[in-house]
């Protein structure tokens, strides 16, 4: 039997479809289970649908408790470290750069100061310098640059530029060691004026050393290089003092990449390097290089040096070392002062002669043999083989004689001859004089117990060859002459000072309490008087002063074989004013070419000009010079061309003084109160009487003779060095004194 049903298989077709109609029992159950398995399947949907939402709130609300957690580890645990870490990435140390002290000369003239350079460079990025901004002032950007810089023409500053813009460069550089004035001038410039962060303008702030006076006592000076801590002269010496303390401080980073200053209560303030007064006087200076270059370029020699010393303190005064460059011209590239030990020549007879006196006693009127002479298997010659025939000691020490002091020092030595060279380091020759300049010579004297010692080495060491010495110890034993026996060591740094407050001050430093006895030290110094009134240094001898002092002549390349000709050594030292010493002085000539190889001739002429110069302007502490005329006072009024002078005097309705039209004339104040004219002395060869005189004339007499002309002050000539009455040799420096 059928039930019916609302529900029932129907065979439409060969397929089976859910429908309505009439089915049986069976499969009414069989629709039943149907319904019952997908209401069932239903539940489970649902059930596994809100299992996957439970499970996506659980997992967010666990994500939301790990953050706060994490927000509470990093507020509360971590928090400090975390902000620590912050400030050093965007905080940096920066070292702020110390100013290194200025060196000085002795008359507060700056020899070393430390001067700002800039280096410039560019950011060419299109997001610092606009598109419009850029070609719109390329051109005259390009005008400028060439203007100031001329080594570029426009079109190569706009390709170049050009060029950066392309490549978008961010640090072009322009320009290196830009100096202030160039930089504030630049700043101006279209684009430059719009800065860094408009204009891409960048600058780059150092320091570079400058000598003020060029090429003065350069050596000396020196230099220093922080980075391979390689340097010579005083800036190597004093570096610690010179350098000064860098700084400390933070900068942070803030918008556009910009670092700036963060004050701190960590930050350190530099401390400023200390100044070096030094012991040189700029003006002697200047008179030393001048005539050392003009003696070098006259006789064309390899290189010299010339050093002036106090003889009481030691303290140099001026010092020039000059050598010949590939291309003729002269510059400082060494200390041969200081750093050159060498074979001396006639200059060490004075140690010779000092040991001789100080052993035998001998009187200096004893005979001895000249020209030639022959110790073993070697000959020694004078410089005038022919000799002078017999010359009392005295007499060969002024002719520089060879063979009259080797035989003298042969006699006395020969049976101890150990005995002479412990004379000679009694004199502090045979070790160095611990200058403060790095660099010293090495000296050199041979010992009995060498090696090398022999025969013939006792004769040729006194007269200068066997032994090496520095030109500065050689001028310290003469100094030591003038200065009653006391040898002190050369000073080059008299203070050191932070502004005007003395940090350290330099006391002279004795060597040799006293080299030799006091007769003998009389007896040398009236035998070096003797040198310059009757002996191979005439050309040095001065009414107005005495000078005390010896020649020497020393053969550089003697036993060298294969040499196509001898090369000589020239030089003279001394001390003056003889009678009261106040300056001691050596002049070193190296290989001169001009025919012209003894030290007379070739150094005399540097030393005379130093010591007239010196005379002149520095004795007795900037007084006027000794023996000065009644004339030299400053009495005169007046002075000039007597027709200008005429037509003053018209002018103002005054009758005129009969005066030459032609000649040079100077008012003078008489004891009544008269006015007088005296005319002005006009010789060849002599400084004219300058007192008075107005610049113009003045200038135009000297520079008549050739002389050159410096000048000190505004008016008229008050005083004037070398003084009236003076010799005066073509190109010779005049100093006027206006007031």
């Amino acid at each position: 039997m059928r039930d019916e049903g609302a529900c029932g298989w129907i065979e439409n077709e060969g397929k089976s479809k859910w429908g309505l109609g009439v089915v049986t029992n069976k499969e009414a159950r069989y629709c039943g289970l149907q319904m019952r398995m997908a209401k069932k399947d239903e539940q489970e949907n649902k059930t596994g649908f809100w299992w996957k939402v439970y499970l996506v709130y659980a997992f967010l609300l666990l994500f939301a408790l790990a953050i706060v957690l994490r927000m509470g580890t990093v507020i509360f645990v971590e928090g400090e470290e975390l902000l620590g870490l912050s400030r050093q990435q965007s905080l940096s140390p920066e070292t702020t750069e110390a100013v290194r002290g200025n060196i000085y000369s002795a008359d507060s003239s700056l020899l070393a100061v430390s001067v700002p350079l800039f280096n410039i460079r560019l950011d060419l990025h299109p997001s610092v310098v606009a598109n419009d901004t850029f070609f719109k002032y390329l051109r005259p950007l390009c005008d400028s640059l060439h203007e100031m810089y001329p080594a570029r023409s426009k079109e190569q500053y706009r390709q170049f530029l050009l060029k950066g813009r392309r490549e978008k460069r961010r640090s072009l550089l322009l320009k290196r060691n830009v100096t202030y004035m160039e930089l504030a001038r630049m700043r101006e410039f279209p684009i430059f004026e719009k800065g860094q962060f408009a204009g891409g303008f960048i600058v780059e702030e150092h320091e570079r050393r400058r000598l003020p006076n060029g090429y003065l006592a350069a050596r000396t000076i020196g230099y220093y290089n922080q980075e391979s801590h390689y340097g010579v002269g005083l800036e190597r010496t004093y570096d610690a003092e010179l350098r000064g303390k860098d700084g400390f401080r933070l900068t942070q980073r803030i918008a556009g990449n910009v670092w700036r200053p963060v004050y701190s209560k960590d930050e350190v303030e530099p401390e400023n390097g200390h100044d070096l007064i030094t012991t040189i006087d700029i003006r002697i200076q200047d008179v030393a290089e001048a005539a050392l270059q003009e003696c070098m370029e006259t006789n064309e020699a390899q290189h010299g040096c010339v050093v002036l010393m106090e003889v009481q303190t030691g303290k140099v005064v001026a010092i020039a070392n000059l050598r010949k460059q590939e291309d003729g011209s002269y510059a400082e590239v060494m200390n041969y002062a200081v750093g050159e030990a060498v074979e001396p020549g006639s200059t060490f007879k004075l140690a010779s002669t000092i040991a001789i006196l100080e052993e035998s006693h001998i009187d200096t009127a004893v005979k001895v043999p000249t020209g030639r002479l022959k110790y073993y298997s070697r000959w020694m010659n004078d410089s005038h083989r022919e000799g002078w025939g017999e010359l009392s000691f005295l007499e060969a020490f002024e002719k520089s004689s060879n063979v009259g002091i080797s035989y003298l020092a042969n006699e006395v030595f020969h049976s101890k001859q150990q005995r002479f060279v412990d004379y000679l380091c009694k004199m502090h020759l045979d070790r160095p004089l611990g200058l403060e300049i790095a660099g010293e010579g090495e000296p050199y004297i041979k010992n009995t117990s060498d090696k090398t010692w022999s025969g013939i080495s006792l004769p040729w060491m006194s007269i200068g060859y066997e032994v090496k010495v520095t030109p500065m110890q050689i001028l310290s034993l003469y100094n030591a002459v003038a200065n009653d026996g006391k040898m002190v060591k050369p000073m080059f740094v008299q203070e050191i000072r932070r502004g005007n407050e003395v940090i350290r001050s330099f006391k002279p430093t004795v060597l040799v309490d006293k080299i030799c006895s006091d007769q003998t030290l009389a007896t040398v110094q009236a035998m070096l008087q003797g040198v310059v009134e009757r002996g191979t240094a005439t050309n040095l001898r001065n009414s107005l002063y005495k000078v005390a002092a010896k020649t020497g002549t020393a053969q550089m390349n003697y036993g060298q074989r294969g040499s196509e000709r001898m090369t000589y050594r020239a030089s003279v030292v001394g001390y003056f004013p003889a009678d009261n010493p106040r300056y001691s002085c050596i002049v070193m000539i190296t290989n001169p070419q001009k025919n012209r190889i003894y030290g007379g001739s070739v150094a005399g002429p540097v030393f005379r000009e130093i010591a007239d110069k010196v005379f002149a302007t520095l004795m007795k502490g900037g007084e006027e010079p000794p023996m000065m005329h009644p004339d030299q006072v400053d009495t005169y009024m007046a002075g000039g061309y007597a027709e200008d002078i005429e037509k003053v005097y018209a002018g103002i309705g005054i009758e005129s003084p009969q005066l030459e039209p032609t000649t040079f004339v100077r008012l003078r104040g008489a004891a009544d109160n008269a006015q007088a004219f005296d005319e002005v002395s006009l010789v060849k060869d002599v400084v004219p009487n300058l007192t008075g005189m107005g610049l113009r004339d003045a200038s135009y007499l000297l520079e008549r003779y050739g002389l050159s002309v410096r000048i000190q002050g505004k008016g008229r000539v008050k005083r004037q060095e070398p003084r009236a009455g003076s010799p005066c040799r073509k190109g010779q420096t005049v100093w006027l004194y206006l007031g």
